[in-house]
């Protein structure tokens, strides 16, 4: 089984640093859970370009980047002793050494590292299933039907969930589900 596992918003916690950043620059303290868009940052007032520069300016600073669970190391060596894991990934190319730096000193485990660019769609990529928390991506992947394990974040609390498009709350889910081979 090839799975195709995401970084932003299911192992790193991408929103915080750049509602952190976004603080430092304008002093207007956002909190994540009023992140309930795909594209919050149209709420702020910015554009696709100063988000884009948010997320650079992010990783830039990939130490102060948290995870979001505290045992991605051990969840992603699981997954890998079941499966083919693929770092399936959709950024800024400058981006791409920070988040390598920041899998390895956060110890996450994979067999390959794929980017994507961002004029691009990784549903046009190949893989048994993905680990995403992408709305678009899950309804992507619903009309081509494929299988996703939906990554649960506000910013997709409203996809409908079927067979193929699975919620999940954490990589031990992920793993368990798998390892049952359920989707």
């Amino acid at each position: 089984m090839r799975v195709a596992l995401d970084v932003d918003g299911v192992l790193a916690d991408l929103a915080e640093m750049v509602l952190r950043i976004y603080h430092e620059d304008t002093g207007v303290r956002v909190d994540k859970s009023l992140v309930t868009e795909w594209e919050f940052w149209t709420r702020l007032g910015l554009s696709r370009r100063d988000f884009i520069s948010l997320m650079v300016r992010a990783w830039n600073r990939w130490e102060e980047m948290r995870p979001l669970e505290e045992d991605i190391a051990e969840d992603t060596e699981e997954l890998c002793q079941l499966a083919t894991v693929e770092i399936f990934t959709q950024r800024p190319a400058d981006t791409i050494e920070p988040v390598k730096k920041w899998l390895r000193r956060n110890g996450v485990k994979y067999h390959g590292f794929k980017w994507v660019p961002l004029k691009s769609s990784k549903s046009y990529f190949l893989y048994d299933v993905y680990i995403d928390d992408s709305p678009r991506l899950a309804e992507q992947l619903r009309r081509l039907g494929r299988r996703m394990m939906l990554y649960s974040q506000p910013w997709n609390a409203s996809v409908t969930c079927s067979d193929r498009i699975v919620r999940v709350n954490s990589l031990d889910e992920c793993v368990e589900l798998v390892r049952s081979e359920v989707l």
